[in-house]
């Protein structure tokens, strides 16, 4: 797990109060009192600063596909060379793990995809450490294939250190947010799909249509409840129209709505294609809607020819590094900066598919 630059500056500022009592012409005991030299709790004095104001720098990928190109050339490490060092820059990295894992299946193409866990561990190991479960494809291989990719989530989560939301074999914890401690703060995270390709096992995937008015008006009403609970509150969402360069209208206008409801960002994902990011101010505070962060590794451009392209998959092998900076005060929290980093799909002759910053 990476150190983050908010836990960076604590500990520069933590050496700095160290080196400050160091140099007193007086010993000081920084154990059961915790006194500084100026007779001020140690203690106090960091949590004062942690609290006044922190900055968080979170990082936003698309979706994570699995085909054939990538899953039968390992080691998978290849794929996260070229951006590695980027993922590893902030905070947290936030992912869409766009396939069931399934170690008892064989690894499976499109239009039904599996995996096993070499492959989601190759891209916790890059620095992705955050993961959306919520979407289409989770349930291809049916329910027995779905308990198993929570099963060996939650051994990835136990042993290598984790985060997912979108499905949970536990009925009680639909729609019920992760819980991400953080500096101090709290992070909720909570994934969910619009629909599914297979909906045999549907009560095990966090699905919300908002096109069906009752489903969109109680989801906003459950966001307005637990969002309260967090100083920042991330939402996933899967759906829209796939290859779809802009979002719709409806679509817009659904988002709108989750940021009133308390969402600081929104982190949107299934057109395999980028679509515009927005600076929203709600309640004197900034926040982020990405409509859609397009493909973070796929081979849907694998067999495009340069000189009869595919028009709807032309763009699927470029999406970005949405890195974003907040600023988390008594008061609330804000986004401060977004600053996408380009990204490309590049069709590796012996690697396969992999990853890299674009030129621009």
């Amino acid at each position: 797990m990476k150190v983050g630059r908010a836990g960076f500056n604590f500990l520069v500022l933590l050496t700095v109060l160290l080196s400050h009592c160091s140099r007193s012409s007086s010993p000081v005991l920084l154990i059961d009192s915790g006194y500084s030299p100026a007779g001020v709790s140690l203690s106090a004095l960091t949590e004062a600063y942690q609290r006044e104001k922190l900055v968080l720098h979170l990082s936003f990928i698309g979706d994570i596909m699995a085909h054939d190109v990538n899953y039968r050339r390992p080691p998978y490490s290849r794929i996260y060379e070229g951006i590695e060092e980027l993922l590893k820059s902030d905070d947290l990295t936030f992912g869409n793990l766009e396939f069931p894992v399934d170690p008892e299946k064989p690894m499976s193409n499109y239009p039904a995809f599996n995996v096993h866990p070499a492959y989601v561990e190759a891209a916790l190991e890059a620095g992705i450490e955050v993961f959306s479960l919520a979407n289409n494809h989770i349930t291809d291989q049916g329910i027995d294939s779905l308990l198993k990719t929570i099963e060996q989530m939650e051994l990835v989560q136990n042993e290598k250190g984790c985060y997912f939301s979108g499905i949970s074999e536990d009925p009680e914890l639909y729609f019920q947010p992760l819980t991400i401690p953080w500096g101090g703060y709290t992070i909720g995270f909570l994934a969910v799909t619009e629909f599914l390709n297979n909906y045999v096992g549907k009560e095990y995937v966090y699905l919300m249509d908002y096109h069906v008015e009752e489903t969109r008006i109680r989801f906003l009403k459950h966001l307005e409840t637990i969002t309260e609970n967090y100083d920042i509150f991330v939402l996933s969402f899967h759906g829209g129209n796939e290859y779809a360069r802009e979002p719709s209208e409806e679509k817009k206008v659904f988002f709108y709505d989750v940021l009133l409801s308390g969402v600081d960002i929104l982190w949107a994902h299934h057109p395999h294609v980028l679509q515009p990011y927005k600076l929203y101010t709600v309640q004197g505070a900034q926040k982020l809607i990405i409509y859609s962060a397009g493909n973070l590794i796929s081979g849907q451009t694998w067999r495009l020819d340069p000189e009869n392209p595919d028009p709807k998959r032309m763009y699927t092998g470029d999406s970005a590094v949405f890195q974003v900076t907040l600023e988390l005060r008594d008061s609330g929290v804000a986004v401060v900066e977004v600053n996408p980093v380009p990204l490309s799909n590049y069709r590796h002759p012996e690697y396969g598919m992999i990853d890299r910053k674009s030129v621009v």
